[in-house]
């Protein structure tokens, strides 16, 4: 029996005459006769012959790194369009009102990234009632401004000045403020103020001015 299942094997390759009739048990004459079916199966995610292929692979060279192949993107992963955060825009237009006048205006930072910083804000509106250090002295339609300038000087100073008109009924009123604020030590502030007004009333004209120094602790 085994004699005839070794005869199988070796000449089933080289031999295409009609084998001899072999008496025995039909399912190891059928395996004999097809070498494929001993094959066993496989179920490993590696292929067989990787030993072979490692063996051939050329030899990676110490000094430099072997690169790592980036893993395939996840389905929905894909980005089309580079996301950022909205800018801040430089222009603003808003209404309002209050007990003293109703109104718009329009604004736009011309510098503010950096150390200096300058503003400008237009508008006009109706005064309802005189409002004492805004403003002119009679009710009625206003045209209205303001500039506002700033400047840092390193990371403890900061300059700002700010002019502020209104003019209506052939009054105009006028305001220029300064401060400097500067930080002392942590938590100390030195602030100075200083403000000048100028306000026409009836053909005539007023001028004050008023100054201001605190030092403030910040808990």
């Amino acid at each position: 029996m085994l004699g005839a299942l070794a005869y199988a094997l070796l000449s089933g390759p080289f031999v295409t005459m009609p084998l001899p009739v072999v008496t025995g048990d039909p399912t190891l004459i059928a395996i004999a006769s097809d070498p494929a079916q001993m094959r066993l199966y496989c179920f490993s995610t590696r292929c067989g012959d990787e030993e072979w292929r490692l063996a051939l692979a050329p030899p990676r060279d110490p000094i430099i790194p072997a690169r790592r192949e980036a893993p395939p993107p996840l389905p929905g992963s894909q980005r089309y369009a580079a996301l950022s955060a909205p800018a801040t825009p430089r222009e603003s237009r808003e209404l309002y009102s209050n007990d003293y006048r109703i109104g718009g205006r329009f604004g736009v930072q011309a510098l503010r990234n950096g150390p200096t910083e300058l503003g400008l804000k237009l508008g006009a509106g109706y005064r309802l009632a005189p409002l004492h250090d805004d403003g002119i002295n009679r009710p009625g339609a206003v045209f209205r401004g303001e500039l506002n300038f700033g400047q840092r000087f390193g990371e403890r100073a900061r300059w700002t000045q700010r002019v502020q008109f209104e003019s209506g009924h052939g009054e105009a009123f006028v305001k220029q403020s300064v401060s400097l604020d500067v930080n002392l030590w942590p938590n100390w502030t030195l602030e100075s103020d200083f403000a000048i007004r100028h306000d026409t009333q009836s053909g005539g004209g007023s001028e004050t001015a008023e100054s201001t120094i605190e030092l403030r602790r910040r808990f």
